[in-house]
């Protein structure tokens, strides 16, 4: 019976953990039309582990399917109650954002450190192109110093990101006729890219000079198999899969 109780206490806070990270939204329209299709929320994981908490949630219009996306990002403050006498803690909301989503693909939050700072920031997919191939990103970067998200600007427009812990910056494979891996700086609440590798028959390699303008380092015939088509660079001088 004892053994059969903590069985039944595992099942259920597994499942209110899971319920506490991503859970469907509720399907009753609110006075604009709109109804919560997903949620996702975390306070474990991002920003200041257990301090900070974000909110997605992705909304859909009950007749014209309009979608967007919300997100609040909240920290954990502490106030003195003096009825109580003691010290409680409670979520201060500290940001939102809200944006047009696609009405094809999930939220599918993704948490990383995007800066190498120990911070753990996040992306949510924004939408989908090029045959499914080329997943769109929406990207926020963790300030400690602001104890908030600033939303990366033009991140859509580099799908596919990921951290590049070799050259400390962000990379981005863009998949079109040929295979493109971008070299992204971080500047300010945009991504600067500094340098690509594209191979298509040839690898073409092109690094931005002092006055801002791509010139062509290295070009080679390519003489790779399908699987190095796909391939992401994480150097591109010398060149490094």
């Amino acid at each position: 019976m004892k053994s059969l109780k903590i069985s039944l206490s595992i099942a259920f806070w597994t499942f209110s953990i899971l319920f506490l990270f991503s859970c469907s939204g509720n399907h009753k329209p609110d006075k604009d039309g709109y109804y919560s299709e997903e949620k996702f929320v975390d306070s474990l994981n991002v920003g200041r582990k257990g301090k900070t908490k974000v909110e997605f949630e992705k909304f859909r219009h009950g007749k014209n399917g309009d979608v967007f996306v919300t997100l609040n990002v909240y920290d954990l403050k502490e106030i003195w109650v003096e009825t109580k006498g003691s010290m409680f803690h409670t979520w201060e909301l500290k940001n939102s954002f809200r944006f047009i989503k696609d009405g094809i693909t999930g939220l599918d939050v993704q948490i990383s450190d995007f800066n190498n700072d120990g911070f753990n920031d996040m992306t949510y997919q924004s939408g989908i192109a090029g045959r499914g191939g080329n997943v769109i990103m929406t990207l926020f970067l963790y300030k400690p110093e602001n104890k908030d998200f600033i939303h990366i600007r033009n991140s859509e427009n580099y799908p596919n990101l990921s951290f590049n812990s070799k050259l400390n910056c962000i990379n981005s494979v863009i998949l079109t006729g040929s295979t493109t891996t971008a070299f992204l700086k971080i500047k300010k609440d945009s991504l600067d890219e500094f340098a690509r590798v594209d191979v298509s028959d040839k690898i073409v390699v092109e690094e931005k000079d002092s006055t801002g303008k791509f010139k062509i380092i290295e070009e080679k015939l390519f003489k790779g198999n399908d699987d190095d088509f796909y391939k992401i660079f994480r150097n591109y001088k010398p060149l490094e899969y």
